[in-house]
């Protein structure tokens, strides 16, 4: 029998199973790419605002090492491609991760492979099936791109490269994640890997092109940025892509065809003989199980709040190149960084919530992993250990979202060699604490009323991001806006700070908090 029989079998399968999520990340990723159409013809209608761009950005090595060179920035279209390319890029790589590991890695570690397997399916169908479904999605993203280039005016020939240049990194993270999906035993430990991939490919794309260049050829992220989209349109590249993306998927297939089916090529070490104190309480067993995710997060949202500071000083005069960026930014506060700094703190917090909700959801996962049912058949009662998973999420998320304002002081001060503003965007990251608290009870309330509602409070996510950001570039009607509880946040330091909306935010988070915790303990397990 051929290890690949069953592989259409598995690929409708999968499709069946991510028939909600990939209409939902599709419209994410094209609208993103929208979003950056539709700004910059609005907010670089002429060429003098173009080259005041240029002239504001052009050698400047922070802003070159956060989104690459910028010599394109003369045109719309290279101005487009400059902004949007490292964001979407990067979320692809993500998604191409999150996605492959969904239907391979993480469907051997719950022992649905093996139920594959002894229906018949050959050993190399559900990894098959995991890149071709990962492949479709981010061609069909790709193809969004250029759709909403071409429906811009926009070259066809650059707009064609913009896309294949995004889509090629993407594939290269779907092929590097199959290699590390066989070599770890563990989808936490696979993504943890590739992550590490992602963020290092950055780090020598933004090193290389600071300095002579080198670097950048090391880097799957810097071969996508060398194309040069709307620029010099250089089309070799696409070669190495390419290669890397042949290479890994041949890789991955050779080590799967010689593992153990639900086990990795390197073995986790054993553990302890005896359990530490701290996991035998339900809190800190809580916290065991969520400590990599945090770290995670936290040390990504921490980079990010830095190097949004370090080139904080240059903000302003990027600002200025727009008469539509001055207008709306100095309708805020007479400080256009202040107010540039609020805008970055609550996108970051809207980022964060992802989090806060993951991580009030962790229950879910034990539940639906029918693990749940092992725990509470000890003495533990159901809203003790939910509890634990909540007061966790609630603190990380203050703590991750404070850093963060905290590192966009240390960052700015390092660019200026002025700490004033540290203390300020310190505290400014605590008022975004109460709206992600909101976002993840309406999480826990959900799961309360049903395990199958979870999935909902991604959408309560997608659905604040969209009104963000359509609140941001266009007018949408008021009782819209205020639904999400972001736009309740003050929005410090570009303004002083009022306490009321925070302090109804926190006592719905309270009151949802307690109904979802109410409602679980009256509930079944699935």
């Amino acid at each position: 029998m051929s290890g690949f029989a069953g592989t259409r079998e598995a690929f409708l399968f999968a499709l069946k199973r991510d028939r909600l999520i990939l209409p939902v990340c599709l419209v994410g990723l094209i609208g993103w790419m929208a979003m950056y159409v539709v700004s910059y013809a609005g907010l670089y209608g002429t060429q003098a605002e173009l080259n005041a761009l240029y002239e504001s950005v052009a050698g400047n090595p922070a802003m070159v090492a956060m989104s690459g060179p910028t010599g394109g920035l003369r045109s719309l279209g290279g101005a487009i491609a400059w902004d949007s390319m490292p964001a979407l890029t990067i979320i692809s790589g993500v998604f191409a991760m999150f996605s492959v590991i969904r239907h391979s890695r993480a469907e051997e570690e719950d022992g649905r492979t093996d139920l594959l397997l002894a229906s018949g399916s050959g050993r190399l169908a559900p990894l098959t099936a995991a890149l071709l479904i990962t492949a479709l999605a981010l061609t069909l993203a790709a193809v969004g791109y250029f759709a909403v280039l071409a429906i811009g005016g926009y070259a066809i020939g650059p707009s064609i490269l913009f896309s294949l240049a995004v889509l090629s990194f993407g594939l290269v993270i779907a092929g590097t994640t199959a290699v590390f999906a066989q070599v770890t035993g563990k989808a936490r430990a696979a993504r943890g890997l590739v992550g590490v991939v992602i963020g290092v490919s950055w780090l020598l794309r933004a090193v290389g092109d600071t300095g002579g260049g080198t670097l950048t050829w090391f880097s799957p992220l810097g071969w996508a940025q060398q194309m040069k989209p709307f620029w010099e349109n250089l089309w070799w590249p696409l070669l190495l892509p390419t290669a890397a993306t042949a290479f890994t998927v041949s890789l991955a297939f050779w080590l799967l065809a010689r593992r153990d089916i639900g086990s990795g090529l390197i073995q986790p070490r054993p553990g302890p003989p005896n359990a530490s104190n701290s996991i035998l309480h339900p809190l800190g067993f809580s916290f065991r199980l969520q400590r990599s995710t945090m770290l995670g997060w936290t040390a990504m949202l921490f980079v990010y709040g830095f190097a949004i500071g370090v080139v904080g000083e240059n903000i302003e005069d990027i600002l200025k190149s727009s008469s539509a960026f001055t207008e709306a930014f100095a309708s805020a506060s007479s400080d256009l960084l202040d107010s540039y700094f609020a805008s970055i703190l609550t996108v970051i917090a809207i980022l964060g919530a992802g989090f806060t909700i993951s991580s009030v959801l962790r229950p879910h996962s034990e539940e639906s992993r029918d693990r749940a049912a092992l725990l509470l058949a000890a003495p533990l009662g159901k809203v003790r250990w939910v509890a634990g998973h909540v007061l966790i999420a609630y603190v990380a998320s203050a703590f991750m979202i404070a850093l963060t304002g905290l590192a966009l002081g240390v960052g700015l001060g390092v660019a200026t060699g002025d700490f004033s503003q540290t203390g300020t965007l310190f505290a400014a990251g605590f008022a975004q604490v109460p709206a992600m608290w909101l976002t993840g009870s309406l999480a826990l309330f959900l799961f309360g009323v049903s395990s199958r509602l979870s999935s909902v409070a991604w959408g309560l996510l997608a659905a604040f991001i969209l009104i963000w950001t359509l609140a941001s570039f266009g007018n949408l009607p008021g009782w819209l806006i205020d639904l999400s509880p972001f736009s309740h946040v003050p929005a410090v330091p570009a303004v002083s700070l009022d306490m009321a909306p925070l302090l109804v935010m926190t006592a719905l988070a309270l009151a949802f908090t307690v109904a979802g915790l109410a409602l679980w303990r009256r509930r079944d397990l699935v």
